[in-house]
């Protein structure tokens, strides 16, 4: 199964310690660079940085996709970049709470699920 993960879904199940949830459910998940610099770099909670950065290499890989996608909603890079990744990976599933960005994939016959409800 090809998982592909935008950032607040990590970020949320950082925050409470349940990152495993993931590793359980999935074996491994594909993020793009973009998603790793929003977890890590520009994580302001050493904790919750930690606990991605763990799991980076254990069972969240770094992939970049190979061609740039254009998209009809204004998304930001994390959600393009997992987007992009996802089409040409050909994922069983995004893990992305932004509804723009879940209507998006949705357009595109991608299949989501979410932690919480982004508007």
């Amino acid at each position: 199964m090809i998982v592909v993960s935008n950032a607040s879904p990590l970020v949320a199940l950082a925050q409470a310690d349940r990152l495993s949830i993931l590793k359980a459910l999935f074996k491994r998940l594909l993020i793009p660079e973009a998603v790793r610099q929003e977890t890590v770099d520009q994580c302001p909670v050493p904790e919750q940085r930690q606990r991605i950065e763990a799991a980076i290499g254990d069972f969240i890989f770094v992939a970049a996709p190979v061609t740039v996608h254009g998209f009809s909603r204004n998304l930001g890079q994390g959600e393009q970049g997992v987007l992009a990744l996802a089409l040409e990976r050909r994922a069983d599933l995004l893990l992305m709470d932004d509804r723009k960005a879940r209507n998006e994939a949705t357009d595109h016959g991608l299949q989501c699920a979410y932690t919480t409800e982004r508007l």
